[in-house]
């Protein structure tokens, strides 16, 4: 099988993005809530980078940046099937999870909701399922070896959805 470059450049990104992904669960579940928010937050940019790498050729992660609210205003002009993906604000938010968390200034602080965990499941999955090249993922690799398989799945409403839909690429 010939890879083409907008593909290998999707797994790179996600691969990176399922990095992330994994230790924002890992630090939520032992409930390390600004570590987790920051993980969080660069699991949904890094994912999101890979969507639009994957959808436009045009698209170029580095000069994106961080800036969430764009790339997401892109997905819905690019991407099929987008339309639905929902990620809620406060991952994004004036920059919030990926700023204060790892540069805390004085005495500003970051609110963590309660449904961090759901929301970043059901967000990752929602732009996961917009690429359906998952040849030689590192989640698919998770998902057949097993190892850091608890971790994906410990209270992940999301877990079937995300299963269906990689055993089916």
């Amino acid at each position: 099988m010939k890879i083409e470059d907008h593909q290998r450049e999707y797994v790179i990104w996600q691969n990176r993005a399922v990095r992330f992904y994994l230790a924002a669960r890992l630090l939520a579940l032992s409930q390390l809530w600004p570590a987790t928010a920051f993980c969080a937050q660069q699991a949904l940019e890094d994912l999101l980078k890979a969507t639009l790498v994957f959808h436009d050729k045009s698209f170029n992660p580095q000069h994106a940046g961080h800036k969430l609210t764009k790339m997401l205003r892109t997905l819905k002009n690019k991407v099929p099937n987008s339309q639905s993906v929902n990620v809620p604000p406060y991952f994004y938010h004036d920059n919030r999870f990926r700023l204060v968390t790892r540069y805390p200034v004085g005495h500003e602080m970051v609110g963590i909701p309660s449904s961090l965990l759901d929301d970043l499941d059901r967000s990752f999955v929602d732009l996961l399922v917009l690429v359906d090249f998952q040849f030689n993922t590192q989640l698919k690799s998770i998902i057949r070896s097993g190892k850091h398989l608890k971790v994906l799945q410990r209270d992940n409403k999301q877990l079937a959805r995300l299963l269906d839909f990689l055993s089916s690429h």
